[in-house]
């Protein structure tokens, strides 16, 4: 049998069947990614609109037994479609050129990265807060979400001066953290806008990247999430030119100092439970990651139970004592160790694969040979 697959395991290259299968999960999710008038989606399922009804390869005028006989890409990419939450606001008004928040109120909204300073940035936010918390016109939005079992959870606390603590907790199923984190921010901003008399929200958030989505015009996976903060904010800019926001980035800082504000929601986050949640409708980036990673248990599972893996490949432990398994990331976990040299990756696929120039493998193809080990302590020379 030709090592092929177990070269390939050791390389980190996903087999060439699922990786067809990954591309093809893509290639459905596509349809979602399509604006209503191409034509792709005249055919596919109308979900009760009537636009294009009339057309004659309109999928929902076929009967079921013609659907469950057509085999048809088109078919799958309709019920793939039929899964997911929408994620793109096509023909949007407000990503129109000239008429995006970056291009209306430059002034108006600003970013604040961490530094690598830590101390100083831990210092410029306890002034920040400290100022707002003075001020009666600030309000201050800390936000932050995580996913446990497929559960995301994002929670928020909202400090106004004089006001009691706004703490909002939100739960969702089949999507990721950044959306969890948009969500957040785009309730609190909502929550934000509307307290009297405020002209000056800071957002102190540890997804200081998700925030810049808000201000992305171009087509990508959270455009509803976008949108909608875009017309929250656009409304609290016009109200007063003086009206601000500004993002404060507090990624790995809070963990390190114990910052107060911070610790307020992760002590809400640790006394709050996760409910089960019915099983509902997937989003676009969720999909697209759930399916990337259902490869790999799949890859695992038929390497492992079929004769691909071989009876003589070497099983090699990590540094907890466990099975290093197959991964497709960075190369794989054996190219990560020994990839930097040409010769010693050879010499280490050899040895893990059995096909090293020993006299145990020159014994199973040239018995003939001398087989004994060099050192006198073995009978046979092995890997």
């Amino acid at each position: 049998m030709l090592p092929t697959a177990r070269i390939e395991a050791i390389s980190g290259l996903i087999p060439i069947h699922f990786y067809l299968k990954k591309l093809y999960s893509r290639f459905l999710l596509r349809g979602s990614s399509l604006p209503s008038n191409h034509i792709i989606k005249s055919i596919l399922s109308s979900n009760g609109s009537t636009r294009h009804t009339s057309y004659s390869l309109f999928l929902d005028n076929l009967t079921p037994k013609q659907r469950l006989h057509l085999n048809s890409s088109l078919i799958d990419m309709d019920n793939s479609c039929n899964e997911l939450l929408p994620s793109f606001s096509f023909f949007n008004e407000k990503f129109d050129p000239g008429n995006q928040l970056i291009d209306s109120f430059p002034e108006q909204f600003s970013f604040h990265p961490h530094s690598s300073n830590i101390k100083n940035h831990i210092k410029n936010l306890n002034n920040i807060t400290f100022r707002a918390l003075f001020n009666h016109s600030s309000s201050i939005i800390i936000s932050d979400a995580n996913i446990k079992n497929h559960v995301a959870t994002s929670i928020l606390h909202i400090h106004s001066h004089n006001e009691p603590v706004i703490k909002t907790i939100h739960q969702a199923i089949n999507i990721t953290t950044t959306e969890a984190e948009l969500f957040a921010m785009q309730c609190s901003i909502n929550q934000a806008v509307g307290i009297p008399n405020i002209n000056h929200i800071i957002v102190i958030t540890d997804s200081l990247h998700a925030a810049k989505r808000i201000f992305d015009s171009s087509l990508h996976l959270y455009q509803i999430h976008s949108a909608m903060i875009s017309h929250e904010l656009r409304e609290f800019f016009l109200k007063d030119n003086n009206n601000c926001i500004e993002f404060w980035d507090m990624t790995d800082c809070p963990s390190k100092q114990n910052w107060l504000l911070h610790s307020l929601v992760n002590k809400d986050f640790k006394s709050f439970d996760s409910w089960p949640i019915f099983p509902c409708k997937l989003s676009w980036d969720y999909c697209k990651k759930h399916e990337c990673n259902s490869i790999l248990p799949q890859w695992k599972m038929s390497f492992q139970a079929s004769d691909l893996r071989g009876r003589n490949f070497l099983e090699l432990l990590d540094s907890d004592q466990n099975p290093i398994e197959l991964s497709a990331i960075n190369g794989g976990p054996w190219l990560q160790h020994f990839g930097h040299s040409d010769s010693l990756w050879a010499r280490a696929t050899k040895a893990i694969i059995n096909h090293a120039p020993t006299s145990e493998y020159h014994l199973r193809f040239f018995p003939r040979e001398e087989f004994s080990c060099p050192c006198g302590l073995y009978p046979i020379e092995s890997r």
